[in-house]
């Protein structure tokens, strides 16, 4: 076998327009079939089938847990959106369901070379000491049957992109958060938050600061802030696809000096199917981010979510 055959749960935008064509252009992957109303293949029995090894799950975050399930005990490896389940609590049937089987949570990021890029600057000493890094994150969805303003479905802007920021620190830190404070704006129409601004500590005095709103212009930038300089990713968590990424190096020599670097053009979820796909056919079902960091990376959601202040937009 040369390929992977590929089955997708669901008819989510992000797998129309970006997981779904990624399969199809993948070197050692091919997508076999699509389960939805659209489809007229139900989703068990897109679990039945012989030809499919992997399945992509795109389903409203609260049915990400129960159906990775049913996926890994039909014997197919699981690539499941983030986040992968509401709270550490509901994701611990999940991760103890065929260990033998690849299960991983789609952090796209993971696989662009801008953060190797970024990374192989700091280990250069580039910036000298990594001590804090900033990030925000937004777009406005103010449609009410929108799945991401059902807070019954885990809704909001913290499951929804707070989930990027965090991770990638945890990334760049190379650790765990200890400590957390974060506020948050709940609407009182959806009941969901559509502003969180957070303040979130790492060992060795290093801190994390972001927001994300889902009722903001769309916008995205993360800084690197060290002893020596800053990094700043200009797109770090969807740049275009097949296009060129931009970082920018400020040091803090004399003259300041900036430096402008770009990656190849590529798509970080093409690269992504690549991998989960060459993991599985080389037998290794090696995955950096394995079923250990999906629960590290739940836990750090639950420190933000449990640190959170809530104010109803009533009452500002």
């Amino acid at each position: 076998m040369d390929k992977i055959g590929w089955g997708v749960l669901g008819d989510a935008k992000i797998a129309r327009e970006m997981l779904n064509p990624a399969i199809e252009r993948a070197s050692n992957a091919e997508l076999v079939a699509v389960a939805s109303r659209r489809s007229g293949l139900n989703y068990d029995d897109l679990l039945a089938r012989d030809d499919i090894q992997a399945v992509y799950i795109p389903l409203p975050n609260h049915l990400h847990v129960p159906w990775a399930i049913k996926a890994l005990e039909a014997g197919k490896h699981v690539l499941c959106e983030k986040p992968i389940a509401i709270c550490a609590q509901d994701l611990l049937p999940l991760l103890e369901t065929r260990s033998d089987l690849l299960l991983a949570e789609a952090f796209m990021v993971l696989w662009h070379p801008q953060w190797a890029m970024a990374e192989k600057m700091i280990a250069e000493g580039e910036i000298g000491e990594l001590r804090h890094i900033d990030s925000h994150f937004s777009y406005f969805n103010d449609d009410l049957s929108n799945v991401r303003n059902q807070p019954n479905m885990g809704g909001g802007g913290l499951l929804d992109i707070g989930c990027y920021p965090l991770y990638s620190a945890r990334r760049m830190f190379d650790a765990e958060p200890v400590q957390a404070s974060s506020m948050i704006t709940q609407d009182p129409a959806t009941q969901i938050d559509t502003v969180c601004s957070s303040l979130v500590a790492f060992p060795g005095a290093r801190h994390l600061t972001f927001y994300v709103s889902t009722l903001m212009s769309p916008a995205q930038e993360l800084t690197l802030h060290g002893t020596k300089g800053r990094i700043i990713i200009k797109r770090p968590y969807n740049p275009f696809v097949n296009e060129t990424a931009e970082l920018v190096l400020e040091r803090a020599d004399k003259p300041l000096v900036f430096e402008s670097f770009q990656t190849d053009a590529c798509d970080q979820y093409q690269l992504q199917v690549e991998a989960f796909s060459r993991s599985i056919l080389d037998g290794s079902l090696d995955w950096p981010r394995g079923r250990a960091q999906i629960l590290a990376q739940s836990l750090a959601m639950d420190l933000i979510r449990a640190s959170c202040l809530r104010v109803d937009e009533r009452e500002i």
